[in-house]
């Protein structure tokens, strides 16, 4: 039974690392998927034809690419969101009055995900996207809710790593700017994520947990100054606010 389960699990993880690969490309043969994996042509073969029999996979003169069931399975699982669902409109809002990218991140593990995005430019960072929690604003909104041993353990299991020269590696840098963050509810990112790339953002916290984050985003040649730490910050914290009271709203409200 144990070594049953044990090849089970291998055969899915072979699984989602041909799925993974097939996403960093349009399309791929076997041999190629093979040859980049270091797997057997005949075990690329028995995953792809099992992925094609349930929809997930196309095949088109033997070159393989995914479907849009991923997509379904994405949306599917964003519309689940609560606060997906209390965010929307708001977040709408704020990108028309900022004119910028506005985010919605929320924690998965060790990492934010942009699980919604309105508006701006092409953000540097695709939607479904993860984000460092130490080294971008959402990310280090959230952090800052999640109380002083739960950073240290983040700080301790995953480290600080740089993403740019600006990024903070210290922890005692990382543990002053949290609680500072804390204190006026606002978090910034200079280009500590990505280059030239500069971002303002607040937590969304439901009974004290961070359950989300909403961030403004956009280039350094207009997300700077008081555009970034005056003008768009009392917005996001408000917008912020807004989604808090439609989470606690639909809380108290009965369902069918």
């Amino acid at each position: 039974m144990g070594d049953t389960d044990g090849v089970s699990v291998q055969a899915t993880a072979t699984t989602f690392r041909i799925v993974e690969a097939l996403r960093d490309r349009h399309t791929a043969g076997v041999t190629e998927l093979a040859d980049h994996l270091d797997l057997s042509k005949s075990a690329v073969h028995n995953h792809l034809s099992t992925l094609t029999d349930l929809g997930y996979v196309v095949n088109e003169n033997g070159a393989y690419g995914l479907t849009h069931q991923f997509l379904r399975l994405g949306l599917s699982t964003r519309e689940r969101n609560p606060v997906f669902r209390a965010a929307k409109a708001n977040l709408r809002t704020l990108a028309q009055t900022t004119g910028e990218s506005v985010n919605l991140v929320v924690p998965e593990a060790d990492h934010g995900v942009y699980l919604h995005r309105v508006g701006g430019d092409e953000h540097p960072i695709p939607e479904g996207g993860s984000i460092a929690l130490h080294a971008s604003a959402a990310g280090k909104a959230i952090l800052a809710y999640r109380g002083h041993e739960a950073v240290d353990d983040f700080i301790e299991t995953h480290g600080l790593p740089a993403y740019t020269d600006r990024t903070v590696t210290d922890p005692a840098t990382l543990r002053s700017q949290l609680r500072s963050i804390r204190d006026r509810r606002v978090a910034f990112d200079r280009g500590e994520q990505t280059p030239d790339w500069q971002c303002v953002a607040s937590a969304i916290v439901v009974r004290d947990e961070p359950v989300g984050a909403i961030s403004v985003s956009g280039p350094i040649e207009r997300m700077r100054g008081k555009r970034l730490e005056e003008d768009t910050t009392g917005l996001v914290v408000s917008t912020a606010k807004a989604i808090e009271l439609e989470l606690l709203t639909d809380e108290q409200e009965p369902h069918p």
